[in-house]
């Protein structure tokens, strides 16, 4: 897809990350928009996991990166993102932290077989799910809402939001692979914590939070050969994360894999985490709108800071001229 016919080529990835996932994606999005004036909504193609999938899933239906950051900022939307939320009717319920069922039963024990003598990189993550009880709490809210803000079945352009199969242990790619679904029963999917969440039951599979598999599942970009991938991911450390916790240490690590791979094809990358500071300020807040708008000003201000770096002239040197192609 290198610049076909003098096009330049831009992926976007959003990661897993819960309701501070949302506020770190809107924040870095606002920021790309203030300071390059390109728009998430052209991106030729999203990948979304879990938080992430949600955020693309809005971008796809017409929310600009503006719309997002005003729910943090509570300036006034567009009339056309305003009309879209409007649109939205069902209260989104979320369950407290912790497993939210009684059942002792694990759900996929042969999932850590499968992850210990299989081979290959171990995904520590898909074992401990396979020994957790399936969760009990309801979150066809999530599908509902996201029915609401893109009413059509599918988005037009390329969107890939992941899940996993909690049968297999394997990653599906909705979107991309041969499986039917909408698009909200796809966002529930991808964002059903094991032990939290009741999985998605689709034709006698049972799907999961994608970011069991990988908080970013950037990889699957690297095939397409684009001229740019924007990486946003709301949980890794991938300069840093020798200090940090095992799975933010982990989860930074896979992400630097990923991004190895996309490189690989001679693809330019720019990626967007916390800083240090930034996950230390997070871990103190609790889950509220005040706790969200504070890491999403962190997010978009750390996001302004990257894009200054030398690092990143050639990427925005590429959102520039896909500026020219609008």
């Amino acid at each position: 897809m290198r610049e076909y016919s003098g096009m330049t080529t831009i992926g976007l990835v959003l990661s897993a990350g819960g309701f501070s996932g949302a506020a770190h994606h809107s924040g870095v999005l606002d920021a790309l928009s203030s300071v390059t004036g390109w728009d998430s909504r052209t991106s030729d193609v999203v990948v979304g996991t879990s938080a992430g999938s949600l955020i693309a899933v809005s971008l796809r239906a017409g929310i600009s990166p503006h719309d997002l950051a005003c729910y943090y900022t509570d300036d006034t939307m567009t009339p056309e993102g305003q009309e879209i939320i409007d649109r939205v009717t069902t209260s989104l319920k979320v369950p407290e932290p912790g497993f939210s069922g009684n059942s002792k039963i694990p759900s996929k024990p042969s999932l850590v077989l499968k992850e210990i003598f299989l081979g290959g990189r171990p995904r520590p993550m898909v074992a401990v799910t396979g020994i957790i009880p399936e969760g009990q709490f309801d979150g066809s809210s999530f599908a509902e809402r996201t029915s609401q803000i893109h009413p059509d079945p599918w988005p037009e352009k390329p969107t890939w939001l992941c899940a996993l199969d909690l049968d297999s242990g394997k990653r599906v790619v909705f979107g991309r692979d041969d499986v039917e679904v909408d698009v909200g029963t796809a966002v529930q999917a991808s964002s059903a914590i094991p032990g939290r969440f009741i999985p998605v039951n689709l034709n006698g599979r049972r799907y999961i939070d994608g970011g069991v598999h990988s908080l970013t599942n950037a990889d699957l970009l690297a095939p397409l050969q684009l001229d740019l991938v924007i990486i946003s991911s709301s949980s890794t450390l991938t300069g840093s994360h020798r200090n940090s916790s095992l799975s933010v240490a982990w989860n930074s690590r896979t992400l630097q894999k990923e991004i190895e791979q996309i490189r690989s094809n001679g693809t330019e990358v720019l990626t967007f985490e916390p800083t240090t500071s930034d996950l230390l300020a997070r871990n103190e807040l609790e889950s509220s709108k005040e706790a969200a708008e504070d890491i999403f000003r962190r997010s978009k201000t750390s996001a302004i800071a990257r894009l200054a770096k030398p690092q990143s002239s050639r990427a925005r040197e590429l959102l520039e001229k896909s500026l020219l192609q609008i």
